[in-house]
């Protein structure tokens, strides 16, 4: 063999072969079909003879570590198999990747698949036509990269890919499988003559009878084009990729032609990015991340809706925490607090911005994470509980003697925080009882749907829903015939009567919840498996808290300034003409800063959206897309942080990490611009008032 290593210089290498010493076959009829594998459990090889005898062997090789000699083991059995009455011998004979399928393929379309992974039991697993119409013959079959998905060209033109899925009706434990056309390529008039696969990517050549040669991406279903040798090159007889993928070497009738090829970037099209790809092995098309493996013959997966969706489940989760208590401290300072309590307060709470994102993500998966996954129980019931404690705490001062009150108005605010460890004591002792009856007295398990039915989960989830239902109906229906009612009460009398109709409104909010739930749980519907679902210590919960923490201070700062930038003539009228603190803050305060109010929520969730290193320390990087609050997820910002290090130059995987970048910007770019708009509305109506 002769190599040119330079313009004018050349060298010749001389190979050696050595060959082991041969088998004997177990039939004296002549081979008339041959193919072989090597797996990692050592080498396959399978063989139809003349006399119908139809054999796979596994051959093991092993090496004496002091000696040095090496020895093999052969292994096999025969195959139950009849010829066709009326019909010619198999046209193909393959074996897949690991040696656990064989394949026998007639030129008339049907497809023998037998099971081999037990040679003592070797069955027929699958009888399937490639060619349903009749309309034409298979003439090119052989396997994809990694020897799991079949390639079967036909007389039309047509190639397909078939992959083994897992039949769900008739395998309980995943191992029926059925073949499935998942792709499929059309060339018009033209029989395919030929197929070849890249050694390292999935890309195929087809060669038809023609001459033309064709290439498409298995994957991404993308045409990377077409050649064709001359105008009289006849049939294709072969098509070879080089190593690298740098060049295709086509044998035609009229001999050998070698062409440059450049790839480029075959695996990535705007479908196969934003849209659901059949993938080899999944029972349908879907959206993965995926982009790297251990193994030279995976099908990388770059999916960006996965990371898409991560993020705004990032971003919705903690909106959902930090946005209610920003805002709900901004209109309390704001409107309600002392000004010398406020001189210190604010400055505290904008100083919590300061806070490293690495330290509150370090906190959160290797301290907050443990604890929540430890006190799961405890830690839902305190989102109930505290609530419920300011509230039930802001009704019992009302039972204060008006003038006592006055007195001590200046100790309210530190005796309404008495309501957190008085949640917290409600919750330790409420946590116990609920996790007994709602969650089967083990919450893990019954997220995991080993225990219990789904009524504990709707019970929680409808809460809220009852909360608000029951909170519309007091306040159109009940508080005018109590105001009737009560018109001549004394200041005590209307504060018992407004503590009776709270935890009266706390009953019904809970009834309703537990008849809801019953009747949810009874016609079939289980919450597990979509909002709650397996618990995983890094989730969404925690993701969800500690980010909504970060973006508090900045939210509470906006929207404390925009409060405070509403003119004090606006309150004193107010004031002046009977409504209450509340009332004024409610219905003239917060209408007016309506735009300073929504631009301070833009703002924290540009934070959310573009967090990094809390989602990427306490998320678990999974970039799966379920709701399930329990669980982790992948946001676009975290996964550039963590494999653009490692993506190699140029390739696929490093642009497709900007093209995220790209798209992180995008969605960033249409959430200010929407933002935006609706300010500028807000801000025309407040100077309407």
């Amino acid at each position: 063999m002769i190599q040119r290593i330079s313009k004018d210089q050349y060298r010749m290498r001389t190979m050696k072969t050595d060959f082991d010493d041969p088998f004997t076959t177990e039939s004296s009829s002549p081979v008339l079909l041959l193919h072989h594998v090597n797996s990692s459990r050592g080498l396959f090889y399978t063989a139809l003879y003349e006399d119908n005898t139809l054999r796979i062997n596994n051959i093991s090789k092993r090496k004496n570590i002091l000696t040095g000699k090496v020895s093999y083991k052969r292994s096999g059995s025969n195959i139950d198999y009849t010829q066709r009455d009326n019909q010619p011998a198999p046209k193909f004979l393959l074996l897949s990747g690991l040696g656990d399928s064989l394949q026998l393929v007639w030129t008339d379309g049907l497809l023998l698949r037998y099971d081999t992974r037990d040679f003592k039991n070797i069955v027929v697993a699958e009888e399937k036509n490639l060619v349903p119409d009749g309309s034409s013959k298979i003439t090119a079959c052989r396997y994809l990269l990694g020897g799991t998905s079949l390639l079967a060209g036909d007389s039309s033109g047509t190639v397909q890919i078939l992959f083994p899925i897992i039949d769900e009706e008739k395998s309980i434990d995943k191992t029926v499988t059925n073949l499935v056309a998942a792709h499929r390529f059309k060339s018009e008039n033209k029989e395919v003559s030929a197929i070849s696969t890249s050694q390292r990517s999935r890309i195929i050549g087809v060669g038809h009878n023609d001459g033309t040669v064709e290439l498409f991406h298995v994957t991404s279903e993308k045409k990377l084009g077409s050649i064709k040798p001359s105008s009289d090159s006849g049939e294709v007889y072969d098509v070879v990729f080089a190593p690298k993928d740098d060049a295709l070497l086509v044998m035609t009738a009229n001999g050998l032609s070698l062409w440059k090829f450049d790839p480029r970037y075959p695996e990535i099209t705007l479908s196969s990015l934003f849209t659901p790809v059949w993938y080899e092995g999944s029972p349908e098309p879907m959206h993965v991340w995926q982009s790297s493996s251990s193994t030279d013959d995976f099908e990388p997966k770059y999916g960006l809706i996965p990371l898409v969706f991560g993020t705004l489940k990032a971003t919705i989760f903690s909106l959902i925490f930090g946005v209610p208590i920003a805002l709900l401290a901004a209109i309390f300072t704001s409107e309600f607090l002392n000004p010398k309590l406020k001189s210190h307060i604010k400055p505290m709470v904008e100083l919590m911005a300061s806070l490293p994102s690495v330290v509150l993500g370090f906190l959160a998966a290797l301290v907050f994470a443990p604890v929540v996954a430890d006190n799961l129980a405890l830690f839902l019931t305190i989102f109930i509980t505290i609530p419920i404690s300011f509230l039930l705490g802001a009704y019992l001062w009302q039972l204060m003697p008006y003038r006592f009150g006055l007195r001590v108005q200046k100790y309210k605010f530190s005796v309404m925080f008495l309501s957190v460890p008085a949640g917290f004591m409600f919750a330790y002792l409420l946590a116990p009882v609920i996790e007994r009856i709602c969650f089967a007295d083990n919450i893990i398990l019954w997220l995991d749907g080993q225990v219990g039915n789904g009524s504990g989960g709707w019970f929680f989830l409808l809460i809220p829903l009852a909360a608000v239902c029951c909170a519309w109906i007091f306040t159109v229906i009940l508080n005018p015939a109590l105001r009737r009612v009560s018109a001549g009460y004394t200041h005590q009398q209307c504060a018992v009567l407004d503590i009776a109709k709270f935890l009266t409104a706390i009953l019904v909010t809970l009834l309703g919840s537990y008849l809801g739930a019953h009747i949810l749980t009874a016609t079939g519907f289980d919450p597990r498996g979509h909002i709650f679902d397996t618990y995983e210590q890094r989730n969404a919960l925690v993701v969800g808290f500690i980010m909504g923490f970060a973006i508090i201070p900045i939210i509470y700062t906006i929207a404390e300034d925009a409060l405070n930038a509403v003119p004090d003539h606006l309150r004193s009228a107010s004031l002046a003409a009977g409504a209450t603190k509340w009332q004024t803050a409610v219905r003239i305060i917060i209408p007016t800063a309506m735009s300073g109010l929504f631009s301070a929520i833009m703002i924290g969730l540009g934070r959310a959206v573009g967090e990094t290193m809390i989602v990427l320390m306490a998320a678990g990087n999974t970039p799966v897309m379920e709701w399930n609050i329990f669980n982790g997820f992948r946001t676009l910002s975290a996964n550039i942080a963590v494999e653009l290090p490692e993506a190699v130059r140029n390739s696929t995987h490093y642009r497709t990490l900007f093209l995220a970048a790209l798209t992180l910007f995008i969605i960033t770019f249409i959430l200010n611009t929407i933002a935006e708009l609706v300010r500028i509305r807000f801000r025309k109506k407040a100077v309407e008032l």
